[in-house]
């Protein structure tokens, strides 16, 4: 895929979410991707991000009180707004705030994502018939499987169960045929931090957008 094919579907991914003609594309394009192609989709939903929230800052049809509320509300949403006390960290079910991901039916729940820890813990959930396409894991990755199925690698894991990936591993398309919630603990190099706190960021600020702004 060209560099401006690669940017043109980032776009869509960091704003509106991929249709199902592109979802066929990223998922065809996303198993043979270099490193070097992931990091020019990944610095393009970067910038969208980055002009997308200056806009606040200079339209002038969106209202003052709005904007700093909106901001706020962003702020509030890439640490969690959890109640802290020292090294404690505390999220309460009623603050806990999923991410879409750009997998049909497919969305994630960060409980713990600081880089100086070396992992990654979340939640994922999936509705019936969803699928993700095959990846390599460059760092260990486990799953406990909390509610319903996951086929992977040609076994079918249900509630209860457990699996671990070695780093250096690669995965085959998972698919769960009646739905999935599972709690994920994974290593920083599985994990696009920078993407998923746009795509959380961007998701609330389009809620806000949705619910909240006011043009003049």
């Amino acid at each position: 895929m060209q560099k401006e094919q690669i940017q043109d579907l980032a776009i869509q991914y960091a704003t509106e979410g991929l249709g199902r003609k592109n979802k066929a594309i990223y998922d065809d394009w996303i198993k043979s991707a270099s490193d070097q192609e992931v990091k020019i989709f990944t610095e393009m939903v970067d910038t969208c991000s980055t002009i997308f929230i200056s806009a606040f800052d200079t339209n002038p049809t969106i209202s003052e009180t709005v904007k700093t509320k909106t901001l706020k509300a962003l702020h509030l949403n890439n640490h969690h707004n959890p109640t802290a006390h020292g090294q404690v960290k505390t999220i309460r079910k009623e603050d806990q705030e999923w991410i879409n991901l750009p997998i049909k039916g497919a969305k994630l729940l960060e409980l713990s994502a600081r880089k100086e820890d070396g992992f990654v813990m979340s939640m994922i959930e999936i509705a019936p018939g969803s699928k993700f396409p095959e990846h390599d894991h460059h760092g260990v990755e486990m799953a406990y499987i909390l509610e319903g199925d996951l086929e992977a690698d040609g076994i079918t894991l249900n509630a209860g169960d457990f699996f671990r990936a070695d780093a250096g591993t690669h995965h085959g398309a998972h698919y769960s045929p009646s739905g999935c919630k599972a709690l994920i603990v994974t290593a920083n190099e599985n994990y696009h931090h920078n993407t998923m706190n746009i795509l959380g960021g961007m998701q609330k600020v389009f809620s806000k957008i949705k619910s909240s702004f006011k043009v003049r």
